[in-house]
């Protein structure tokens, strides 16, 4: 049907011209040239223009439909190649979470025809490999390669810290990652990164201000005491780098009395001191954080200084003030004890052993202390049998179980260590003999 309307259109359209012929069958002069002149009928001079108007037109429109098609064939190439080498990239994907880190680099590396990628996506997949291969040398090279052309992106970034770590350069870690802030200066996770990193290396103060830094962005109170308890850690650290003990042992008291539950401040102020030979000093401070927390390093530094000064009576007064202020403390209790037999008050300390509860009674260290006072009393074989209950029945031979990975100690064998993951490392006491 279609095809006999156009047959008709045609029909129609010469009857017309010939019409048009007929109608005006008068030549018209046409000057080509300033010297050249034709004198075709008016007619056919104007079915000419017209022709010629209609194929200048259809030139314009088929050479805008050939650019057309000619971007639409492009954009479809375009199309079929990013879609083929979007599925060689989640193959190689795939291959890296199988744990075929090689055949998914090689597959990595055919999709850019051996050449590195410049996409960051895949040159962080293909870094992925490497380090997962545990090549984080071959990671390096490629990401600092890749970063020249694929411009500061975080991801890649923070993968060059984990390689630069990983090969011991710790500085070029921290570098990596102050790069990859300056990107994400809000990022929490690039902060405690670099913090750690700092941290790992010894650089307190860094790590300090960059900690600094993370508490100001913290607005959840869990994480607040979370992250001020790593401040106060840095803190330490940094006054413990101090070059200058007597500045390192202020900062250090500054500390404490911060936090006065924070033992390792009180302990190493007080180290601080009395290596500058201020021993009155040392002993204030750490009877002021036994006071605080009564633990065994700080009672054993002011017992083993009033020794040393000839003032064992120091300690005694000490030990009944704590034993006072902290009656829960079985630490205090055994301490005093064995003070008081260390001094030869063997009736004192058969009166602080008789004091302590019944659930501290039964304690191996309390058998043992029970023990020096029957040795030192003469009375040998109480004194022997006080010594086989610190051992039971097994005479220490079996338990205490003790991983040989993570030195984590348990009552009862068992084949796998919930403290470090690993299986078959609990070994008896007799299999750790020399």
């Amino acid at each position: 049907m279609t095809r006999w309307l156009w047959a008709l259109l045609g029909a129609m359209v010469v009857l017309g011209a010939a019409y048009f012929a007929f109608l005006n069958p008068d030549a018209v002069e046409l000057h080509w040239t300033p010297t050249r002149t034709t004198s075709p009928p008016l007619a056919v001079a104007l079915l000419g223009a017209f022709a010629a108007g209609g194929a200048l037109v259809g030139s314009f429109a088929g050479v805008r439909a050939g650019a057309r098609g000619w971007r639409r064939w492009r954009t479809t190439r375009r199309a079929r190649r990013e879609a083929r080498r979007a599925a060689q990239v989640a193959h190689a994907q795939h291959l890296v979470w199988a744990g075929d880190y090689r055949k998914a680099r090689s597959e990595l590396l055919r999709v850019e025809r051996g050449a590195a990628p410049s996409d960051a996506t895949r040159l962080a997949l293909l870094a992925e490999t490497h380090l997962n291969d545990d090549d984080p040398a071959g990671a390096r090279k490629l990401l600092e390669e890749g970063l020249q052309e694929a411009g500061p992106e975080p991801r890649l970034l923070v993968l060059l810290a984990e390689a630069a770590e990983r090969t011991g350069d710790l500085r070029a870690a921290a570098d990596a990652l102050e790069r990859a802030r300056a990107v994400h200066p809000e990022s929490p996770r690039l902060a405690r990164r670099l913090r750690d990193v700092h941290a790992t290396a010894g650089r307190w103060s860094e790590a300090l201000v960059v900690q600094g830094e993370i508490l100001l962005r913290v607005h959840d109170a869990t994480t607040l005491v979370r992250e001020e308890r790593v401040l106060r850690g840095l803190r330490y650290q940094a006054a413990l780098a101090e070059p200058e003990p007597r500045r390192a042992a202020r900062l250090l008291v500054a500390i404490a009395r911060e936090d006065p539950s924070f033992v390792p401040a009180w302990v190493s102020a007080g180290d601080l001191f009395e290596r500058a030979g201020r021993r009155f000093t040392a002993r204030r401070v750490w009877e002021r954080g036994a006071r605080r927390r009564p633990v065994v390093v700080l009672l054993e530094r002011l017992e083993r200084l009033n020794a040393s000064e000839g003032k064992p009576e120091r300690t005694t007064r000490l030990h009944r003030r704590l034993r006072r202020r902290h009656p829960e403390s079985a630490a205090v209790a055994l301490l005093f004890a064995r003070h008081l037999i260390a001094q030869g008050r063997l009736d004192d300390a058969e009166a602080a052993l008789n004091a302590l509860p019944a659930a501290a009674a039964g304690h191996p260290l309390v058998h043992v202390l029970w023990a020096e006072v029957h040795r030192q009393r003469g009375n040998s074989s109480l004194a022997a049998e006080s010594y086989a209950r610190v051992f039971g029945a097994d005479l220490g031979l079996v338990a205490p179980f003790r991983c040989t990975a993570c030195r984590r100690e348990a009552a009862t064998w068992s084949g796998y260590c919930e403290e470090c993951k690993r299986w078959g490392t609990l070994e008896a006491e007799a299999e750790r003999a020399p």
